[in-house]
């Protein structure tokens, strides 16, 4: 289900009149305001933006679709490619990376902010341990969007 090689990637345009706007949309506060798009640094997006299409020869270091996510959601939320606002924008990304390859995470918003906020906090010596935690996750709450549609024409 999620093994399919035809994946869809968040790209600059898809951060900013996607991703961004969501996450400013949804997460954004007067007391913690989300930065404005272009203030970024330029490398880290890019780095973490491609971080799930990386691998070496044939082989993907990210093969599937969950892998693909959590190191999209890891490393925008830990490198800080944004002024402000990247734990944010990181649950934001997540949600859309998914919805643009027909899934969705099936969680309850405070559920995926204490999540965010975990990924945050920790360790970047337990990445692994992270990493791992974090594909059990979201491989429990993935749902095709399909299903979701069909939900909300019942």
């Amino acid at each position: 289900m999620t093994e399919s090689k035809e994946f869809k990637y968040l790209d600059m345009g898809l951060m900013e009149k996607m991703c961004h706007k969501l996450a400013v949309a949804v997460f954004d506060t007067k007391e913690d305001p989300i930065a404005f798009f272009h203030e970024h640094e330029i490398d880290r997006l890019d780095a973490a933006l491609n971080l799930p299409k990386s691998g070496m020869g044939n082989k993907e270091f990210y093969p599937t679709l969950v892998d693909k996510a959590i190191i999209l959601y890891y490393t925008l939320n830990k490198n800080h490619p944004f002024k402000n606002g990247n734990k944010r924008i990181s649950a934001a990304s997540l949600l859309v990376f998914l919805m643009i390859n027909d899934f969705w995470l099936l969680v309850e918003n405070e559920e995926l902010y204490e999540k965010t906020l975990y990924v945050a906090k920790s360790d970047r010596t337990e990445k692994d341990k992270i990493l791992i935690e974090l594909k059990k996750w979201i491989g429990d709450n993935l749902v095709p969007l399909s299903e979701i549609i069909k939900s909300f024409n019942k």
